[in-house]
């Protein structure tokens, strides 16, 4: 009986054990680091394949989030511009979506999001993952990717770009 005692209270210690690590939040050294560890369980499209997808006229949405001032000198063509900062608050927005000419993306639509270089990009996959949307793909090597590859395939918003204010660069990636 005391060998059933003792087999008991280890189990039920070893299983509180596991309980309370199981909740442990993982805190990163960096920015960067933090980065890697999303972009491990992500999704990626090469600007080869993204290009492709162009010249077969697919559907899906394509989403710039870098911020508007980053964004009007060159993006993609067919890109919408979402920066970070609000890209959850606007997936679900219609005014948001009519006012870019576009239907508001179901959880099943696919999704591509770039940036300057693609961190953004990940991060901001990985906020639409967490929303329930189920294709999300981000841009490996982002606008800089295409833009080496691709410099004579991108599209500009001059009149944004020449009446309004130059912010310079932000967001860092």
């Amino acid at each position: 009986m005391k060998k059933f005692g003792s087999l008991f209270i280890m189990a039920l210690f070893t299983g509180l054990m596991m309980l309370t690590s199981c909740n442990k939040e993982k805190i990163y050294s960096s920015a960067d680091e933090w980065v890697a560890d999303v972009q491990t369980n992500m999704k990626t499209i090469t600007v080869n394949e993204l290009k492709e997808k162009i010249d077969d006229f697919e559907m899906f949405y394509l989403l710039d989030v870098r911020e508007p001032e980053e964004h009007y000198p060159g993006f993609i063509p067919g890109a919408i511009n979402v920066p970070t900062g609000v890209l959850i608050f606007k997936m679900s927005d219609d005014k948001f979506w009519e006012e870019q000419m576009s239907y508001t993306p179901t959880k099943e639509d696919e999704i591509i999001v770039f940036c300057k270089k693609g961190k953004r990009s990940v991060m901001a996959a990985d906020a639409l993952k967490k929303l329930g949307y189920k294709n999300v793909e981000f841009l490996e090597g982002g606008w800089k990717y295409w833009e080496l590859n691709y410099p004579l395939e991108y599209d500009k918003d001059l009149d944004k770009l020449y009446h309004s204010e130059p912010a310079g660069e932000t967001g860092g990636c």
